[in-house]
């Protein structure tokens, strides 16, 4: 139980992003930092008002720092964007928030015995270029049947699949991250980001789940054209743009924005990667659109509703229903109150 709830400590003092010294100053100086850090080396236990006094500075239920450890998460897993701008401390906050969801997700799979099996994989495949992200996509809708229209709820397709969700609050530098782990599958959300951001992300994120690359392959770069080809395949946009033009108009841009999901930029890279504009008329475009920034926040804005996951909230919500779990366990499951769960179920 020292162990626990040493770990469990040092997790909830890196999900507030704080050091010892900083929780200490939180507490007011009534514990030192050096007990603090005895307490993280399972040396010594606080005592009942001082481990009051660390949830209360953290703000976590008391219980959660003895919850036992169900889920095994290998932290070099997870996957970042390279670009990613994130300072190290927020990065491994991130990290630790995911760890904590994910725990609480297979747990209440777990409960409700809800589980869904996950065979979405392409390992067999060695991806090097543009041609093979995009025929994976291609074959990534087939396999799900999802013929050529617009995927209107990807997560929920996603989930079906057997892929975990998770949506978080974060700092805007940060789109998504994934737990690259066939076994358990898991893709992260900024809930703060756009919706064509966030869609982009999601399947983004999948790919560096389920392909496999070449030494020496732009892995971000084919993550991207995957993404882009299973929101929308070449084939139909070509059928909406034609085979080759000169130009684009920024109006039948918005529309297919408007209809697929996908953003005008994304749009336009690929019309210029699949060969319907030349590289000169895409840099045009670009240098128009950076010219006037009135035309570029248009052009720009988010037109395509916002979908959200709701399953793992859907399944406490079934666990309490069925009995299978106390009103304090769903409001500690959803890291709420049990007033907000009432509320919820009488839809107050």
């Amino acid at each position: 139980m020292e162990n626990v709830f040493a770990q469990r400590l040092i997790n909830a003092r890196r999900i507030r992003g704080i050091s010892q010294r900083e929780l200490c100053a939180r507490l007011g100086g009534r514990i030192s930092s050096n007990a603090i850090a005895k307490y993280e080396t399972a040396k010594m236990i606080p005592s009942s008002q001082n481990l009051i006094a660390i949830a209360e500075a953290l703000d976590f239920g008391i219980d959660y720092f003895f919850r036992p450890f169900t889920v095994s998460i290998d932290y070099n897993s997870f996957e970042f964007r390279k670009r990613s701008s994130l300072p190290a401390k927020k990065e491994t906050a991130i990290k630790e928030r995911i760890a904590l969801l994910i725990e609480k997700y297979s747990e209440i799979e777990n409960i409700t015995h809800d589980g869904v099996p996950f065979n979405l994989t392409y390992d067999q495949v060695l991806l090097s270029s543009d041609n093979d992200a995009r025929s994976i996509g291609a074959r990534f809708r087939q396999d799900l049947n999802l013929g050529t229209d617009c995927i209107s709820t990807p997560i929920e397709v996603l989930e079906n699949s057997g892929v975990k969700v998770i949506e978080i609050d974060a700092d805007k530098k940060f789109d998504g991250s994934c737990l690259k782990n066939i076994e358990l599958p898991v893709i992260v959300l900024n809930r703060n980001i756009i919706s064509e951001r966030r869609r982009l992300t999601l399947f983004h994120e999948l790919a560096h789940i389920v392909l496999r690359f070449n030494e020496g392959a732009d892995v971000e770069r084919l993550c991207n054209i995957f993404a882009n080809e299973v929101l929308l395949p070449s084939a139909v946009l070509k059928s909406l743009l034609g085979e080759h033009r000169k130009s684009l108009s920024w109006k039948e841009l918005k529309l297919i924005q408007e209809s697929y999901g996908i953003s005008v930029d994304a749009i336009l890279v690929k019309a210029k990667q699949i060969g319907i504009i030349s590289e000169a008329s895409h840099r045009s475009l670009c240098i128009e659109l950076n010219r006037n920034p009135e035309l570029k926040q248009r052009v720009q804005a988010s037109v395509y509703h916002k979908e959200e996951s709701s399953r793992f909230e859907r399944l406490v919500y079934k666990a309490l229903s069925d009995n299978l779990i106390t009103l304090s366990k769903a409001a500690d499951l959803l890291d709420c109150s049990v007033d907000q769960v009432n509320a919820q179920l009488t839809l107050a």
